[in-house]
């Protein structure tokens, strides 16, 4: 176990150098600067952007990663469930799972909400008051009991017509794009409501009353002018969903309406260490496992909404570039 170890230590640290190298000689070749010059730049931080950071957690992912890969060719790094299955596997597969997921629901949510959202906010009377009642009924319904009896009537849908899906893959994979749809279905209003609120305070900025006084059409104002001043919102609120969502999933297959039990999940892998923490010894992992990796998942989104914001933000850009000694 050592020796795989040691092995893997190398192997990361090795590919770890040779990334950090390879950027190196990137900033070398863009300052017109020689190698050394360029390392010690990057050492001390003295980059435009924060690639010391980046080479910090690059380092730390490397050496978990192959230091895993080394130990996973022949041990259980995380052990094993009651069944005998390795947690490491179950882990990666429950979060390959909660990123479908995440991914396809934000794919439905953001026609709807944008769409919606500005043009509430941006015409107003009538458009305004039909989108607010369509928002408004939605939230009104508990969001959980139209995710179970919509799943439940899919799954209903699946046992009455056996025949038409050949295997279990193709019934779990119809059971998670539905759960995908309704979970969009009921996760638009809260982007489609802040987008409204900043599109009528946007409204009635200047340079767009300008521009409906000089008659540019609504469709270029809303492209140009608003669209562009909401976009550090959207990426927010997606991510933030994103992470909402990731969690949604481990309650939903918690309860037994989520995802199909063949399909590995994090709401299964709580499901399935519920029975064994009652177990004497207690098995403690399964439960460590599929929280690390939830808490892993949902910290990087967060993390990257805040960066990502930073850098769209057209009002931080404004700020930054107006302070006094700000970045340039």
């Amino acid at each position: 176990m050592l020796a795989r170890t040691l092995v893997g230590l190398a192997a990361g640290l090795a590919a770890w150098a040779l990334a950090a190298l390879v950027l190196a000689a990137r900033i070398a070749r863009r300052r017109r600067m020689p190698l050394a010059a360029a390392i010690g730049a990057l050492a001390r931080g003295e980059t435009a952007f924060a690639c010391r950071a980046v080479l910090v957690a690059l380092l730390a992912v490397a050496v978990v990663a192959a230091v895993t890969a080394a130990l996973a060719a022949e041990y259980h790094v995380l052990g094993t469930d009651k069944v005998g299955q390795d947690v490491l596997y179950l882990s990666l597969k429950s979060v390959r799972t909660a990123l479908v997921i995440g991914t396809l629901t934000t794919l439905i949510v953001l026609p709807f909400a944008v769409l919606l959202g500005i043009a509430a906010g941006y015409f107003r009377g009538w458009v305004d008051d039909v989108v607010q009642y369509v928002y408004t009924t939605l939230n009104s319904i508990p969001a959980v009991l139209l995710i179970a009896a919509a799943v439940l009537m899919v799954q209903v849908y699946i046992d009455t017509h056996a025949e038409r899906f050949a295997t279990a893959v193709e019934r779990a994979d119809l059971r998670l794009l539905f759960l995908c749809i309704i979970l969009g279905v009921t996760s638009w209003t809260g982007l489609a409501r802040l987008l409204r609120g900043e599109t009528l305070k946007l409204r009635e900025v200047d340079y767009i009353q300008a521009a409906q006084a000089f008659g540019v059409r609504h469709g270029r104002i809303i492209t140009r002018h608003i669209l562009p001043n909401v976009t550090h919102i959207v990426l927010i609120s997606v991510v933030l969903d994103f992470s909402s969502l990731v969690l949604a999933e481990a309650v939903l297959s918690y309860v037994g309406v989520g995802v199909d039990p063949s399909m590995q999940s994090f709401g299964s892998m709580i499901n399935a260490a519920r029975l064994e923490m009652a177990r004497e010894p207690i098995v403690w992992w399964t439960l460590a496992a599929a929280f690390g990796f939830m808490l892993v998942l949902v910290l990087a989104a967060n993390l990257l909404a805040d960066a990502v914001r930073d850098a769209l933000d057209p009002r931080v850009r404004v700020g930054t570039a107006a302070a006094p000694g700000g970045a340039r």
